[in-house]
């Protein structure tokens, strides 16, 4: 795979592929269209043209935008969920009061759902803390218009009569964004005062990061020391192959496509593969290309050009399963400690808490 950034295409039309021979085999040649750069900023575009290159990876944290947040709608159910559900709207309610000793004493909590998805992984904490009064406000941050439009729908059907509690923002929590909803302006930002947050990835939302530790840096730093980080994720049970695989198989979902088909990557041109890499705790799906393709970006006017080679292939989604103490050594090296650790339905999933440390 290369990264060419003269690669001459001036003469064929932007968005149609094109054919020639190279080696004794036929050459795929195309550029995104004009979908794909409505669906993406030109921050997020030098993103993934960058993955593609030194990582041979298309961000899977950005297949939620555009048509890639519809494998959502239709029960709002993750790629990976349908086999095996990790229920973590009932894991978050009914340990909801164990949560609530490992902050100071306060009469309300604001909760802050970083990549919501449908929200309904936090349904049941909201519910808790609402029928309690104990709910000071919701906040959620999500890069992807559509998804926050499904999440604002799923929390009016759900609670009907507290939208006004409720804020939706478009952002990146990973950057400057995460201040619009974890510090607002009139609240001190310090280890001694201003309200507690329950500041929440769920779902695996963490390991939708090729980088999660440089996020978990990000938000320890915004953090303040009373605020509690709620995670639910799935676990290595020790099997030789996750449980969910022995449902889906190798069938590949259709977010998991999403970023190839915004390419113009056409189907035909790489066949897909389900694994489990044992070493690194991880399940994944990649795109082995059996010719050899070309994606050409115009960025700011100058062209870009990631190449492959039949037998090159591109991660297209992973999900990690780690242990209980790698996830332990991951929290502590950036700046958190884990409080609370419970096991969910079948001890696939849990639900796992801390608190900023020294």
């Amino acid at each position: 795979m290369t990264l060419t950034p003269n690669f001459d295409m001036d003469q064929f039309p932007a968005t149609v592929p094109y054919y020639r021979t190279v080696a004794g085999a036929s050459l795929c040649a195309v550029s995104p269209d004009e979908a794909f750069y409505r669906t993406y900023s030109a921050a997020q575009v030098d993103a993934i043209i960058g993955s593609l290159a030194q990582h041979a990876e298309f961000p899977f944290s950005l297949t939620y935008l555009g048509s890639g947040s519809e494998s959502w709608r239709d029960g709002g159910l993750s790629p990976t969920s349908a086999a095996a559900p990790i229920a973590p709207a009932t894991l978050l309610e009914r340990h909801a009061e164990q949560l609530l000793a490992l902050v100071p004493p306060s009469p309300s909590i604001q909760v802050v759902d970083l990549g919501p998805g449908t929200t309904r992984p936090i349904h049941g904490l909201l519910r808790h803390l609402l029928g309690r009064s104990r709910l000071a406000g919701y906040r959620a941050i999500d890069i992807s218009a559509e998804m926050l439009e499904l999440a604002r729908q799923n929390l009016r059907t759900a609670f009907p009569h507290d939208a006004d509690r409720f804020e939706l923002c478009r952002g990146d929590f990973t950057g400057p964004d995460l201040a619009q909803v974890l510090i607002a302006k009139d609240e001190p930002h310090d280890d001694d005062s201003g309200p507690v947050r329950f500041v929440v990835m769920a779902g695996g939302t963490l390991y939708n990061f090729a980088e999660p530790d440089r996020v978990l840096r990000h938000v320890r730093h915004a953090m303040s020391g009373h605020d509690l980080l709620v995670l639910t994720l799935r676990f290595d049970t020790g099997v030789d192959q996750p449980p969910l695989m022995d449902h889906s198989g190798s069938a590949t979902k259709s977010q998991h496509r999403a970023g190839l088909d915004l390419l113009n990557i056409d189907r035909s041109w790489y066949v897909t593969e389900t694994g489990f890499d044992r070493d690194r705790s991880e399940v994944f799906v990649r795109a082995r290309f059996v010719l050899p393709v070309a994606v050409t970006f115009d960025v700011d006017g100058a062209r870009r050009t990631v190449s492959f080679e039949p037998g090159d292939t591109l991660l297209v989604w992973r999900l990690f399963y780690p242990d209980r103490s790698t996830l332990v050594d991951q929290l502590d090296r950036n700046g958190f400690k884990m409080r609370l650790f419970q096991f969910g339905q079948g001890s696939q999933v849990a639900l796992v808490a801390a608190t900023p440390g020294s």
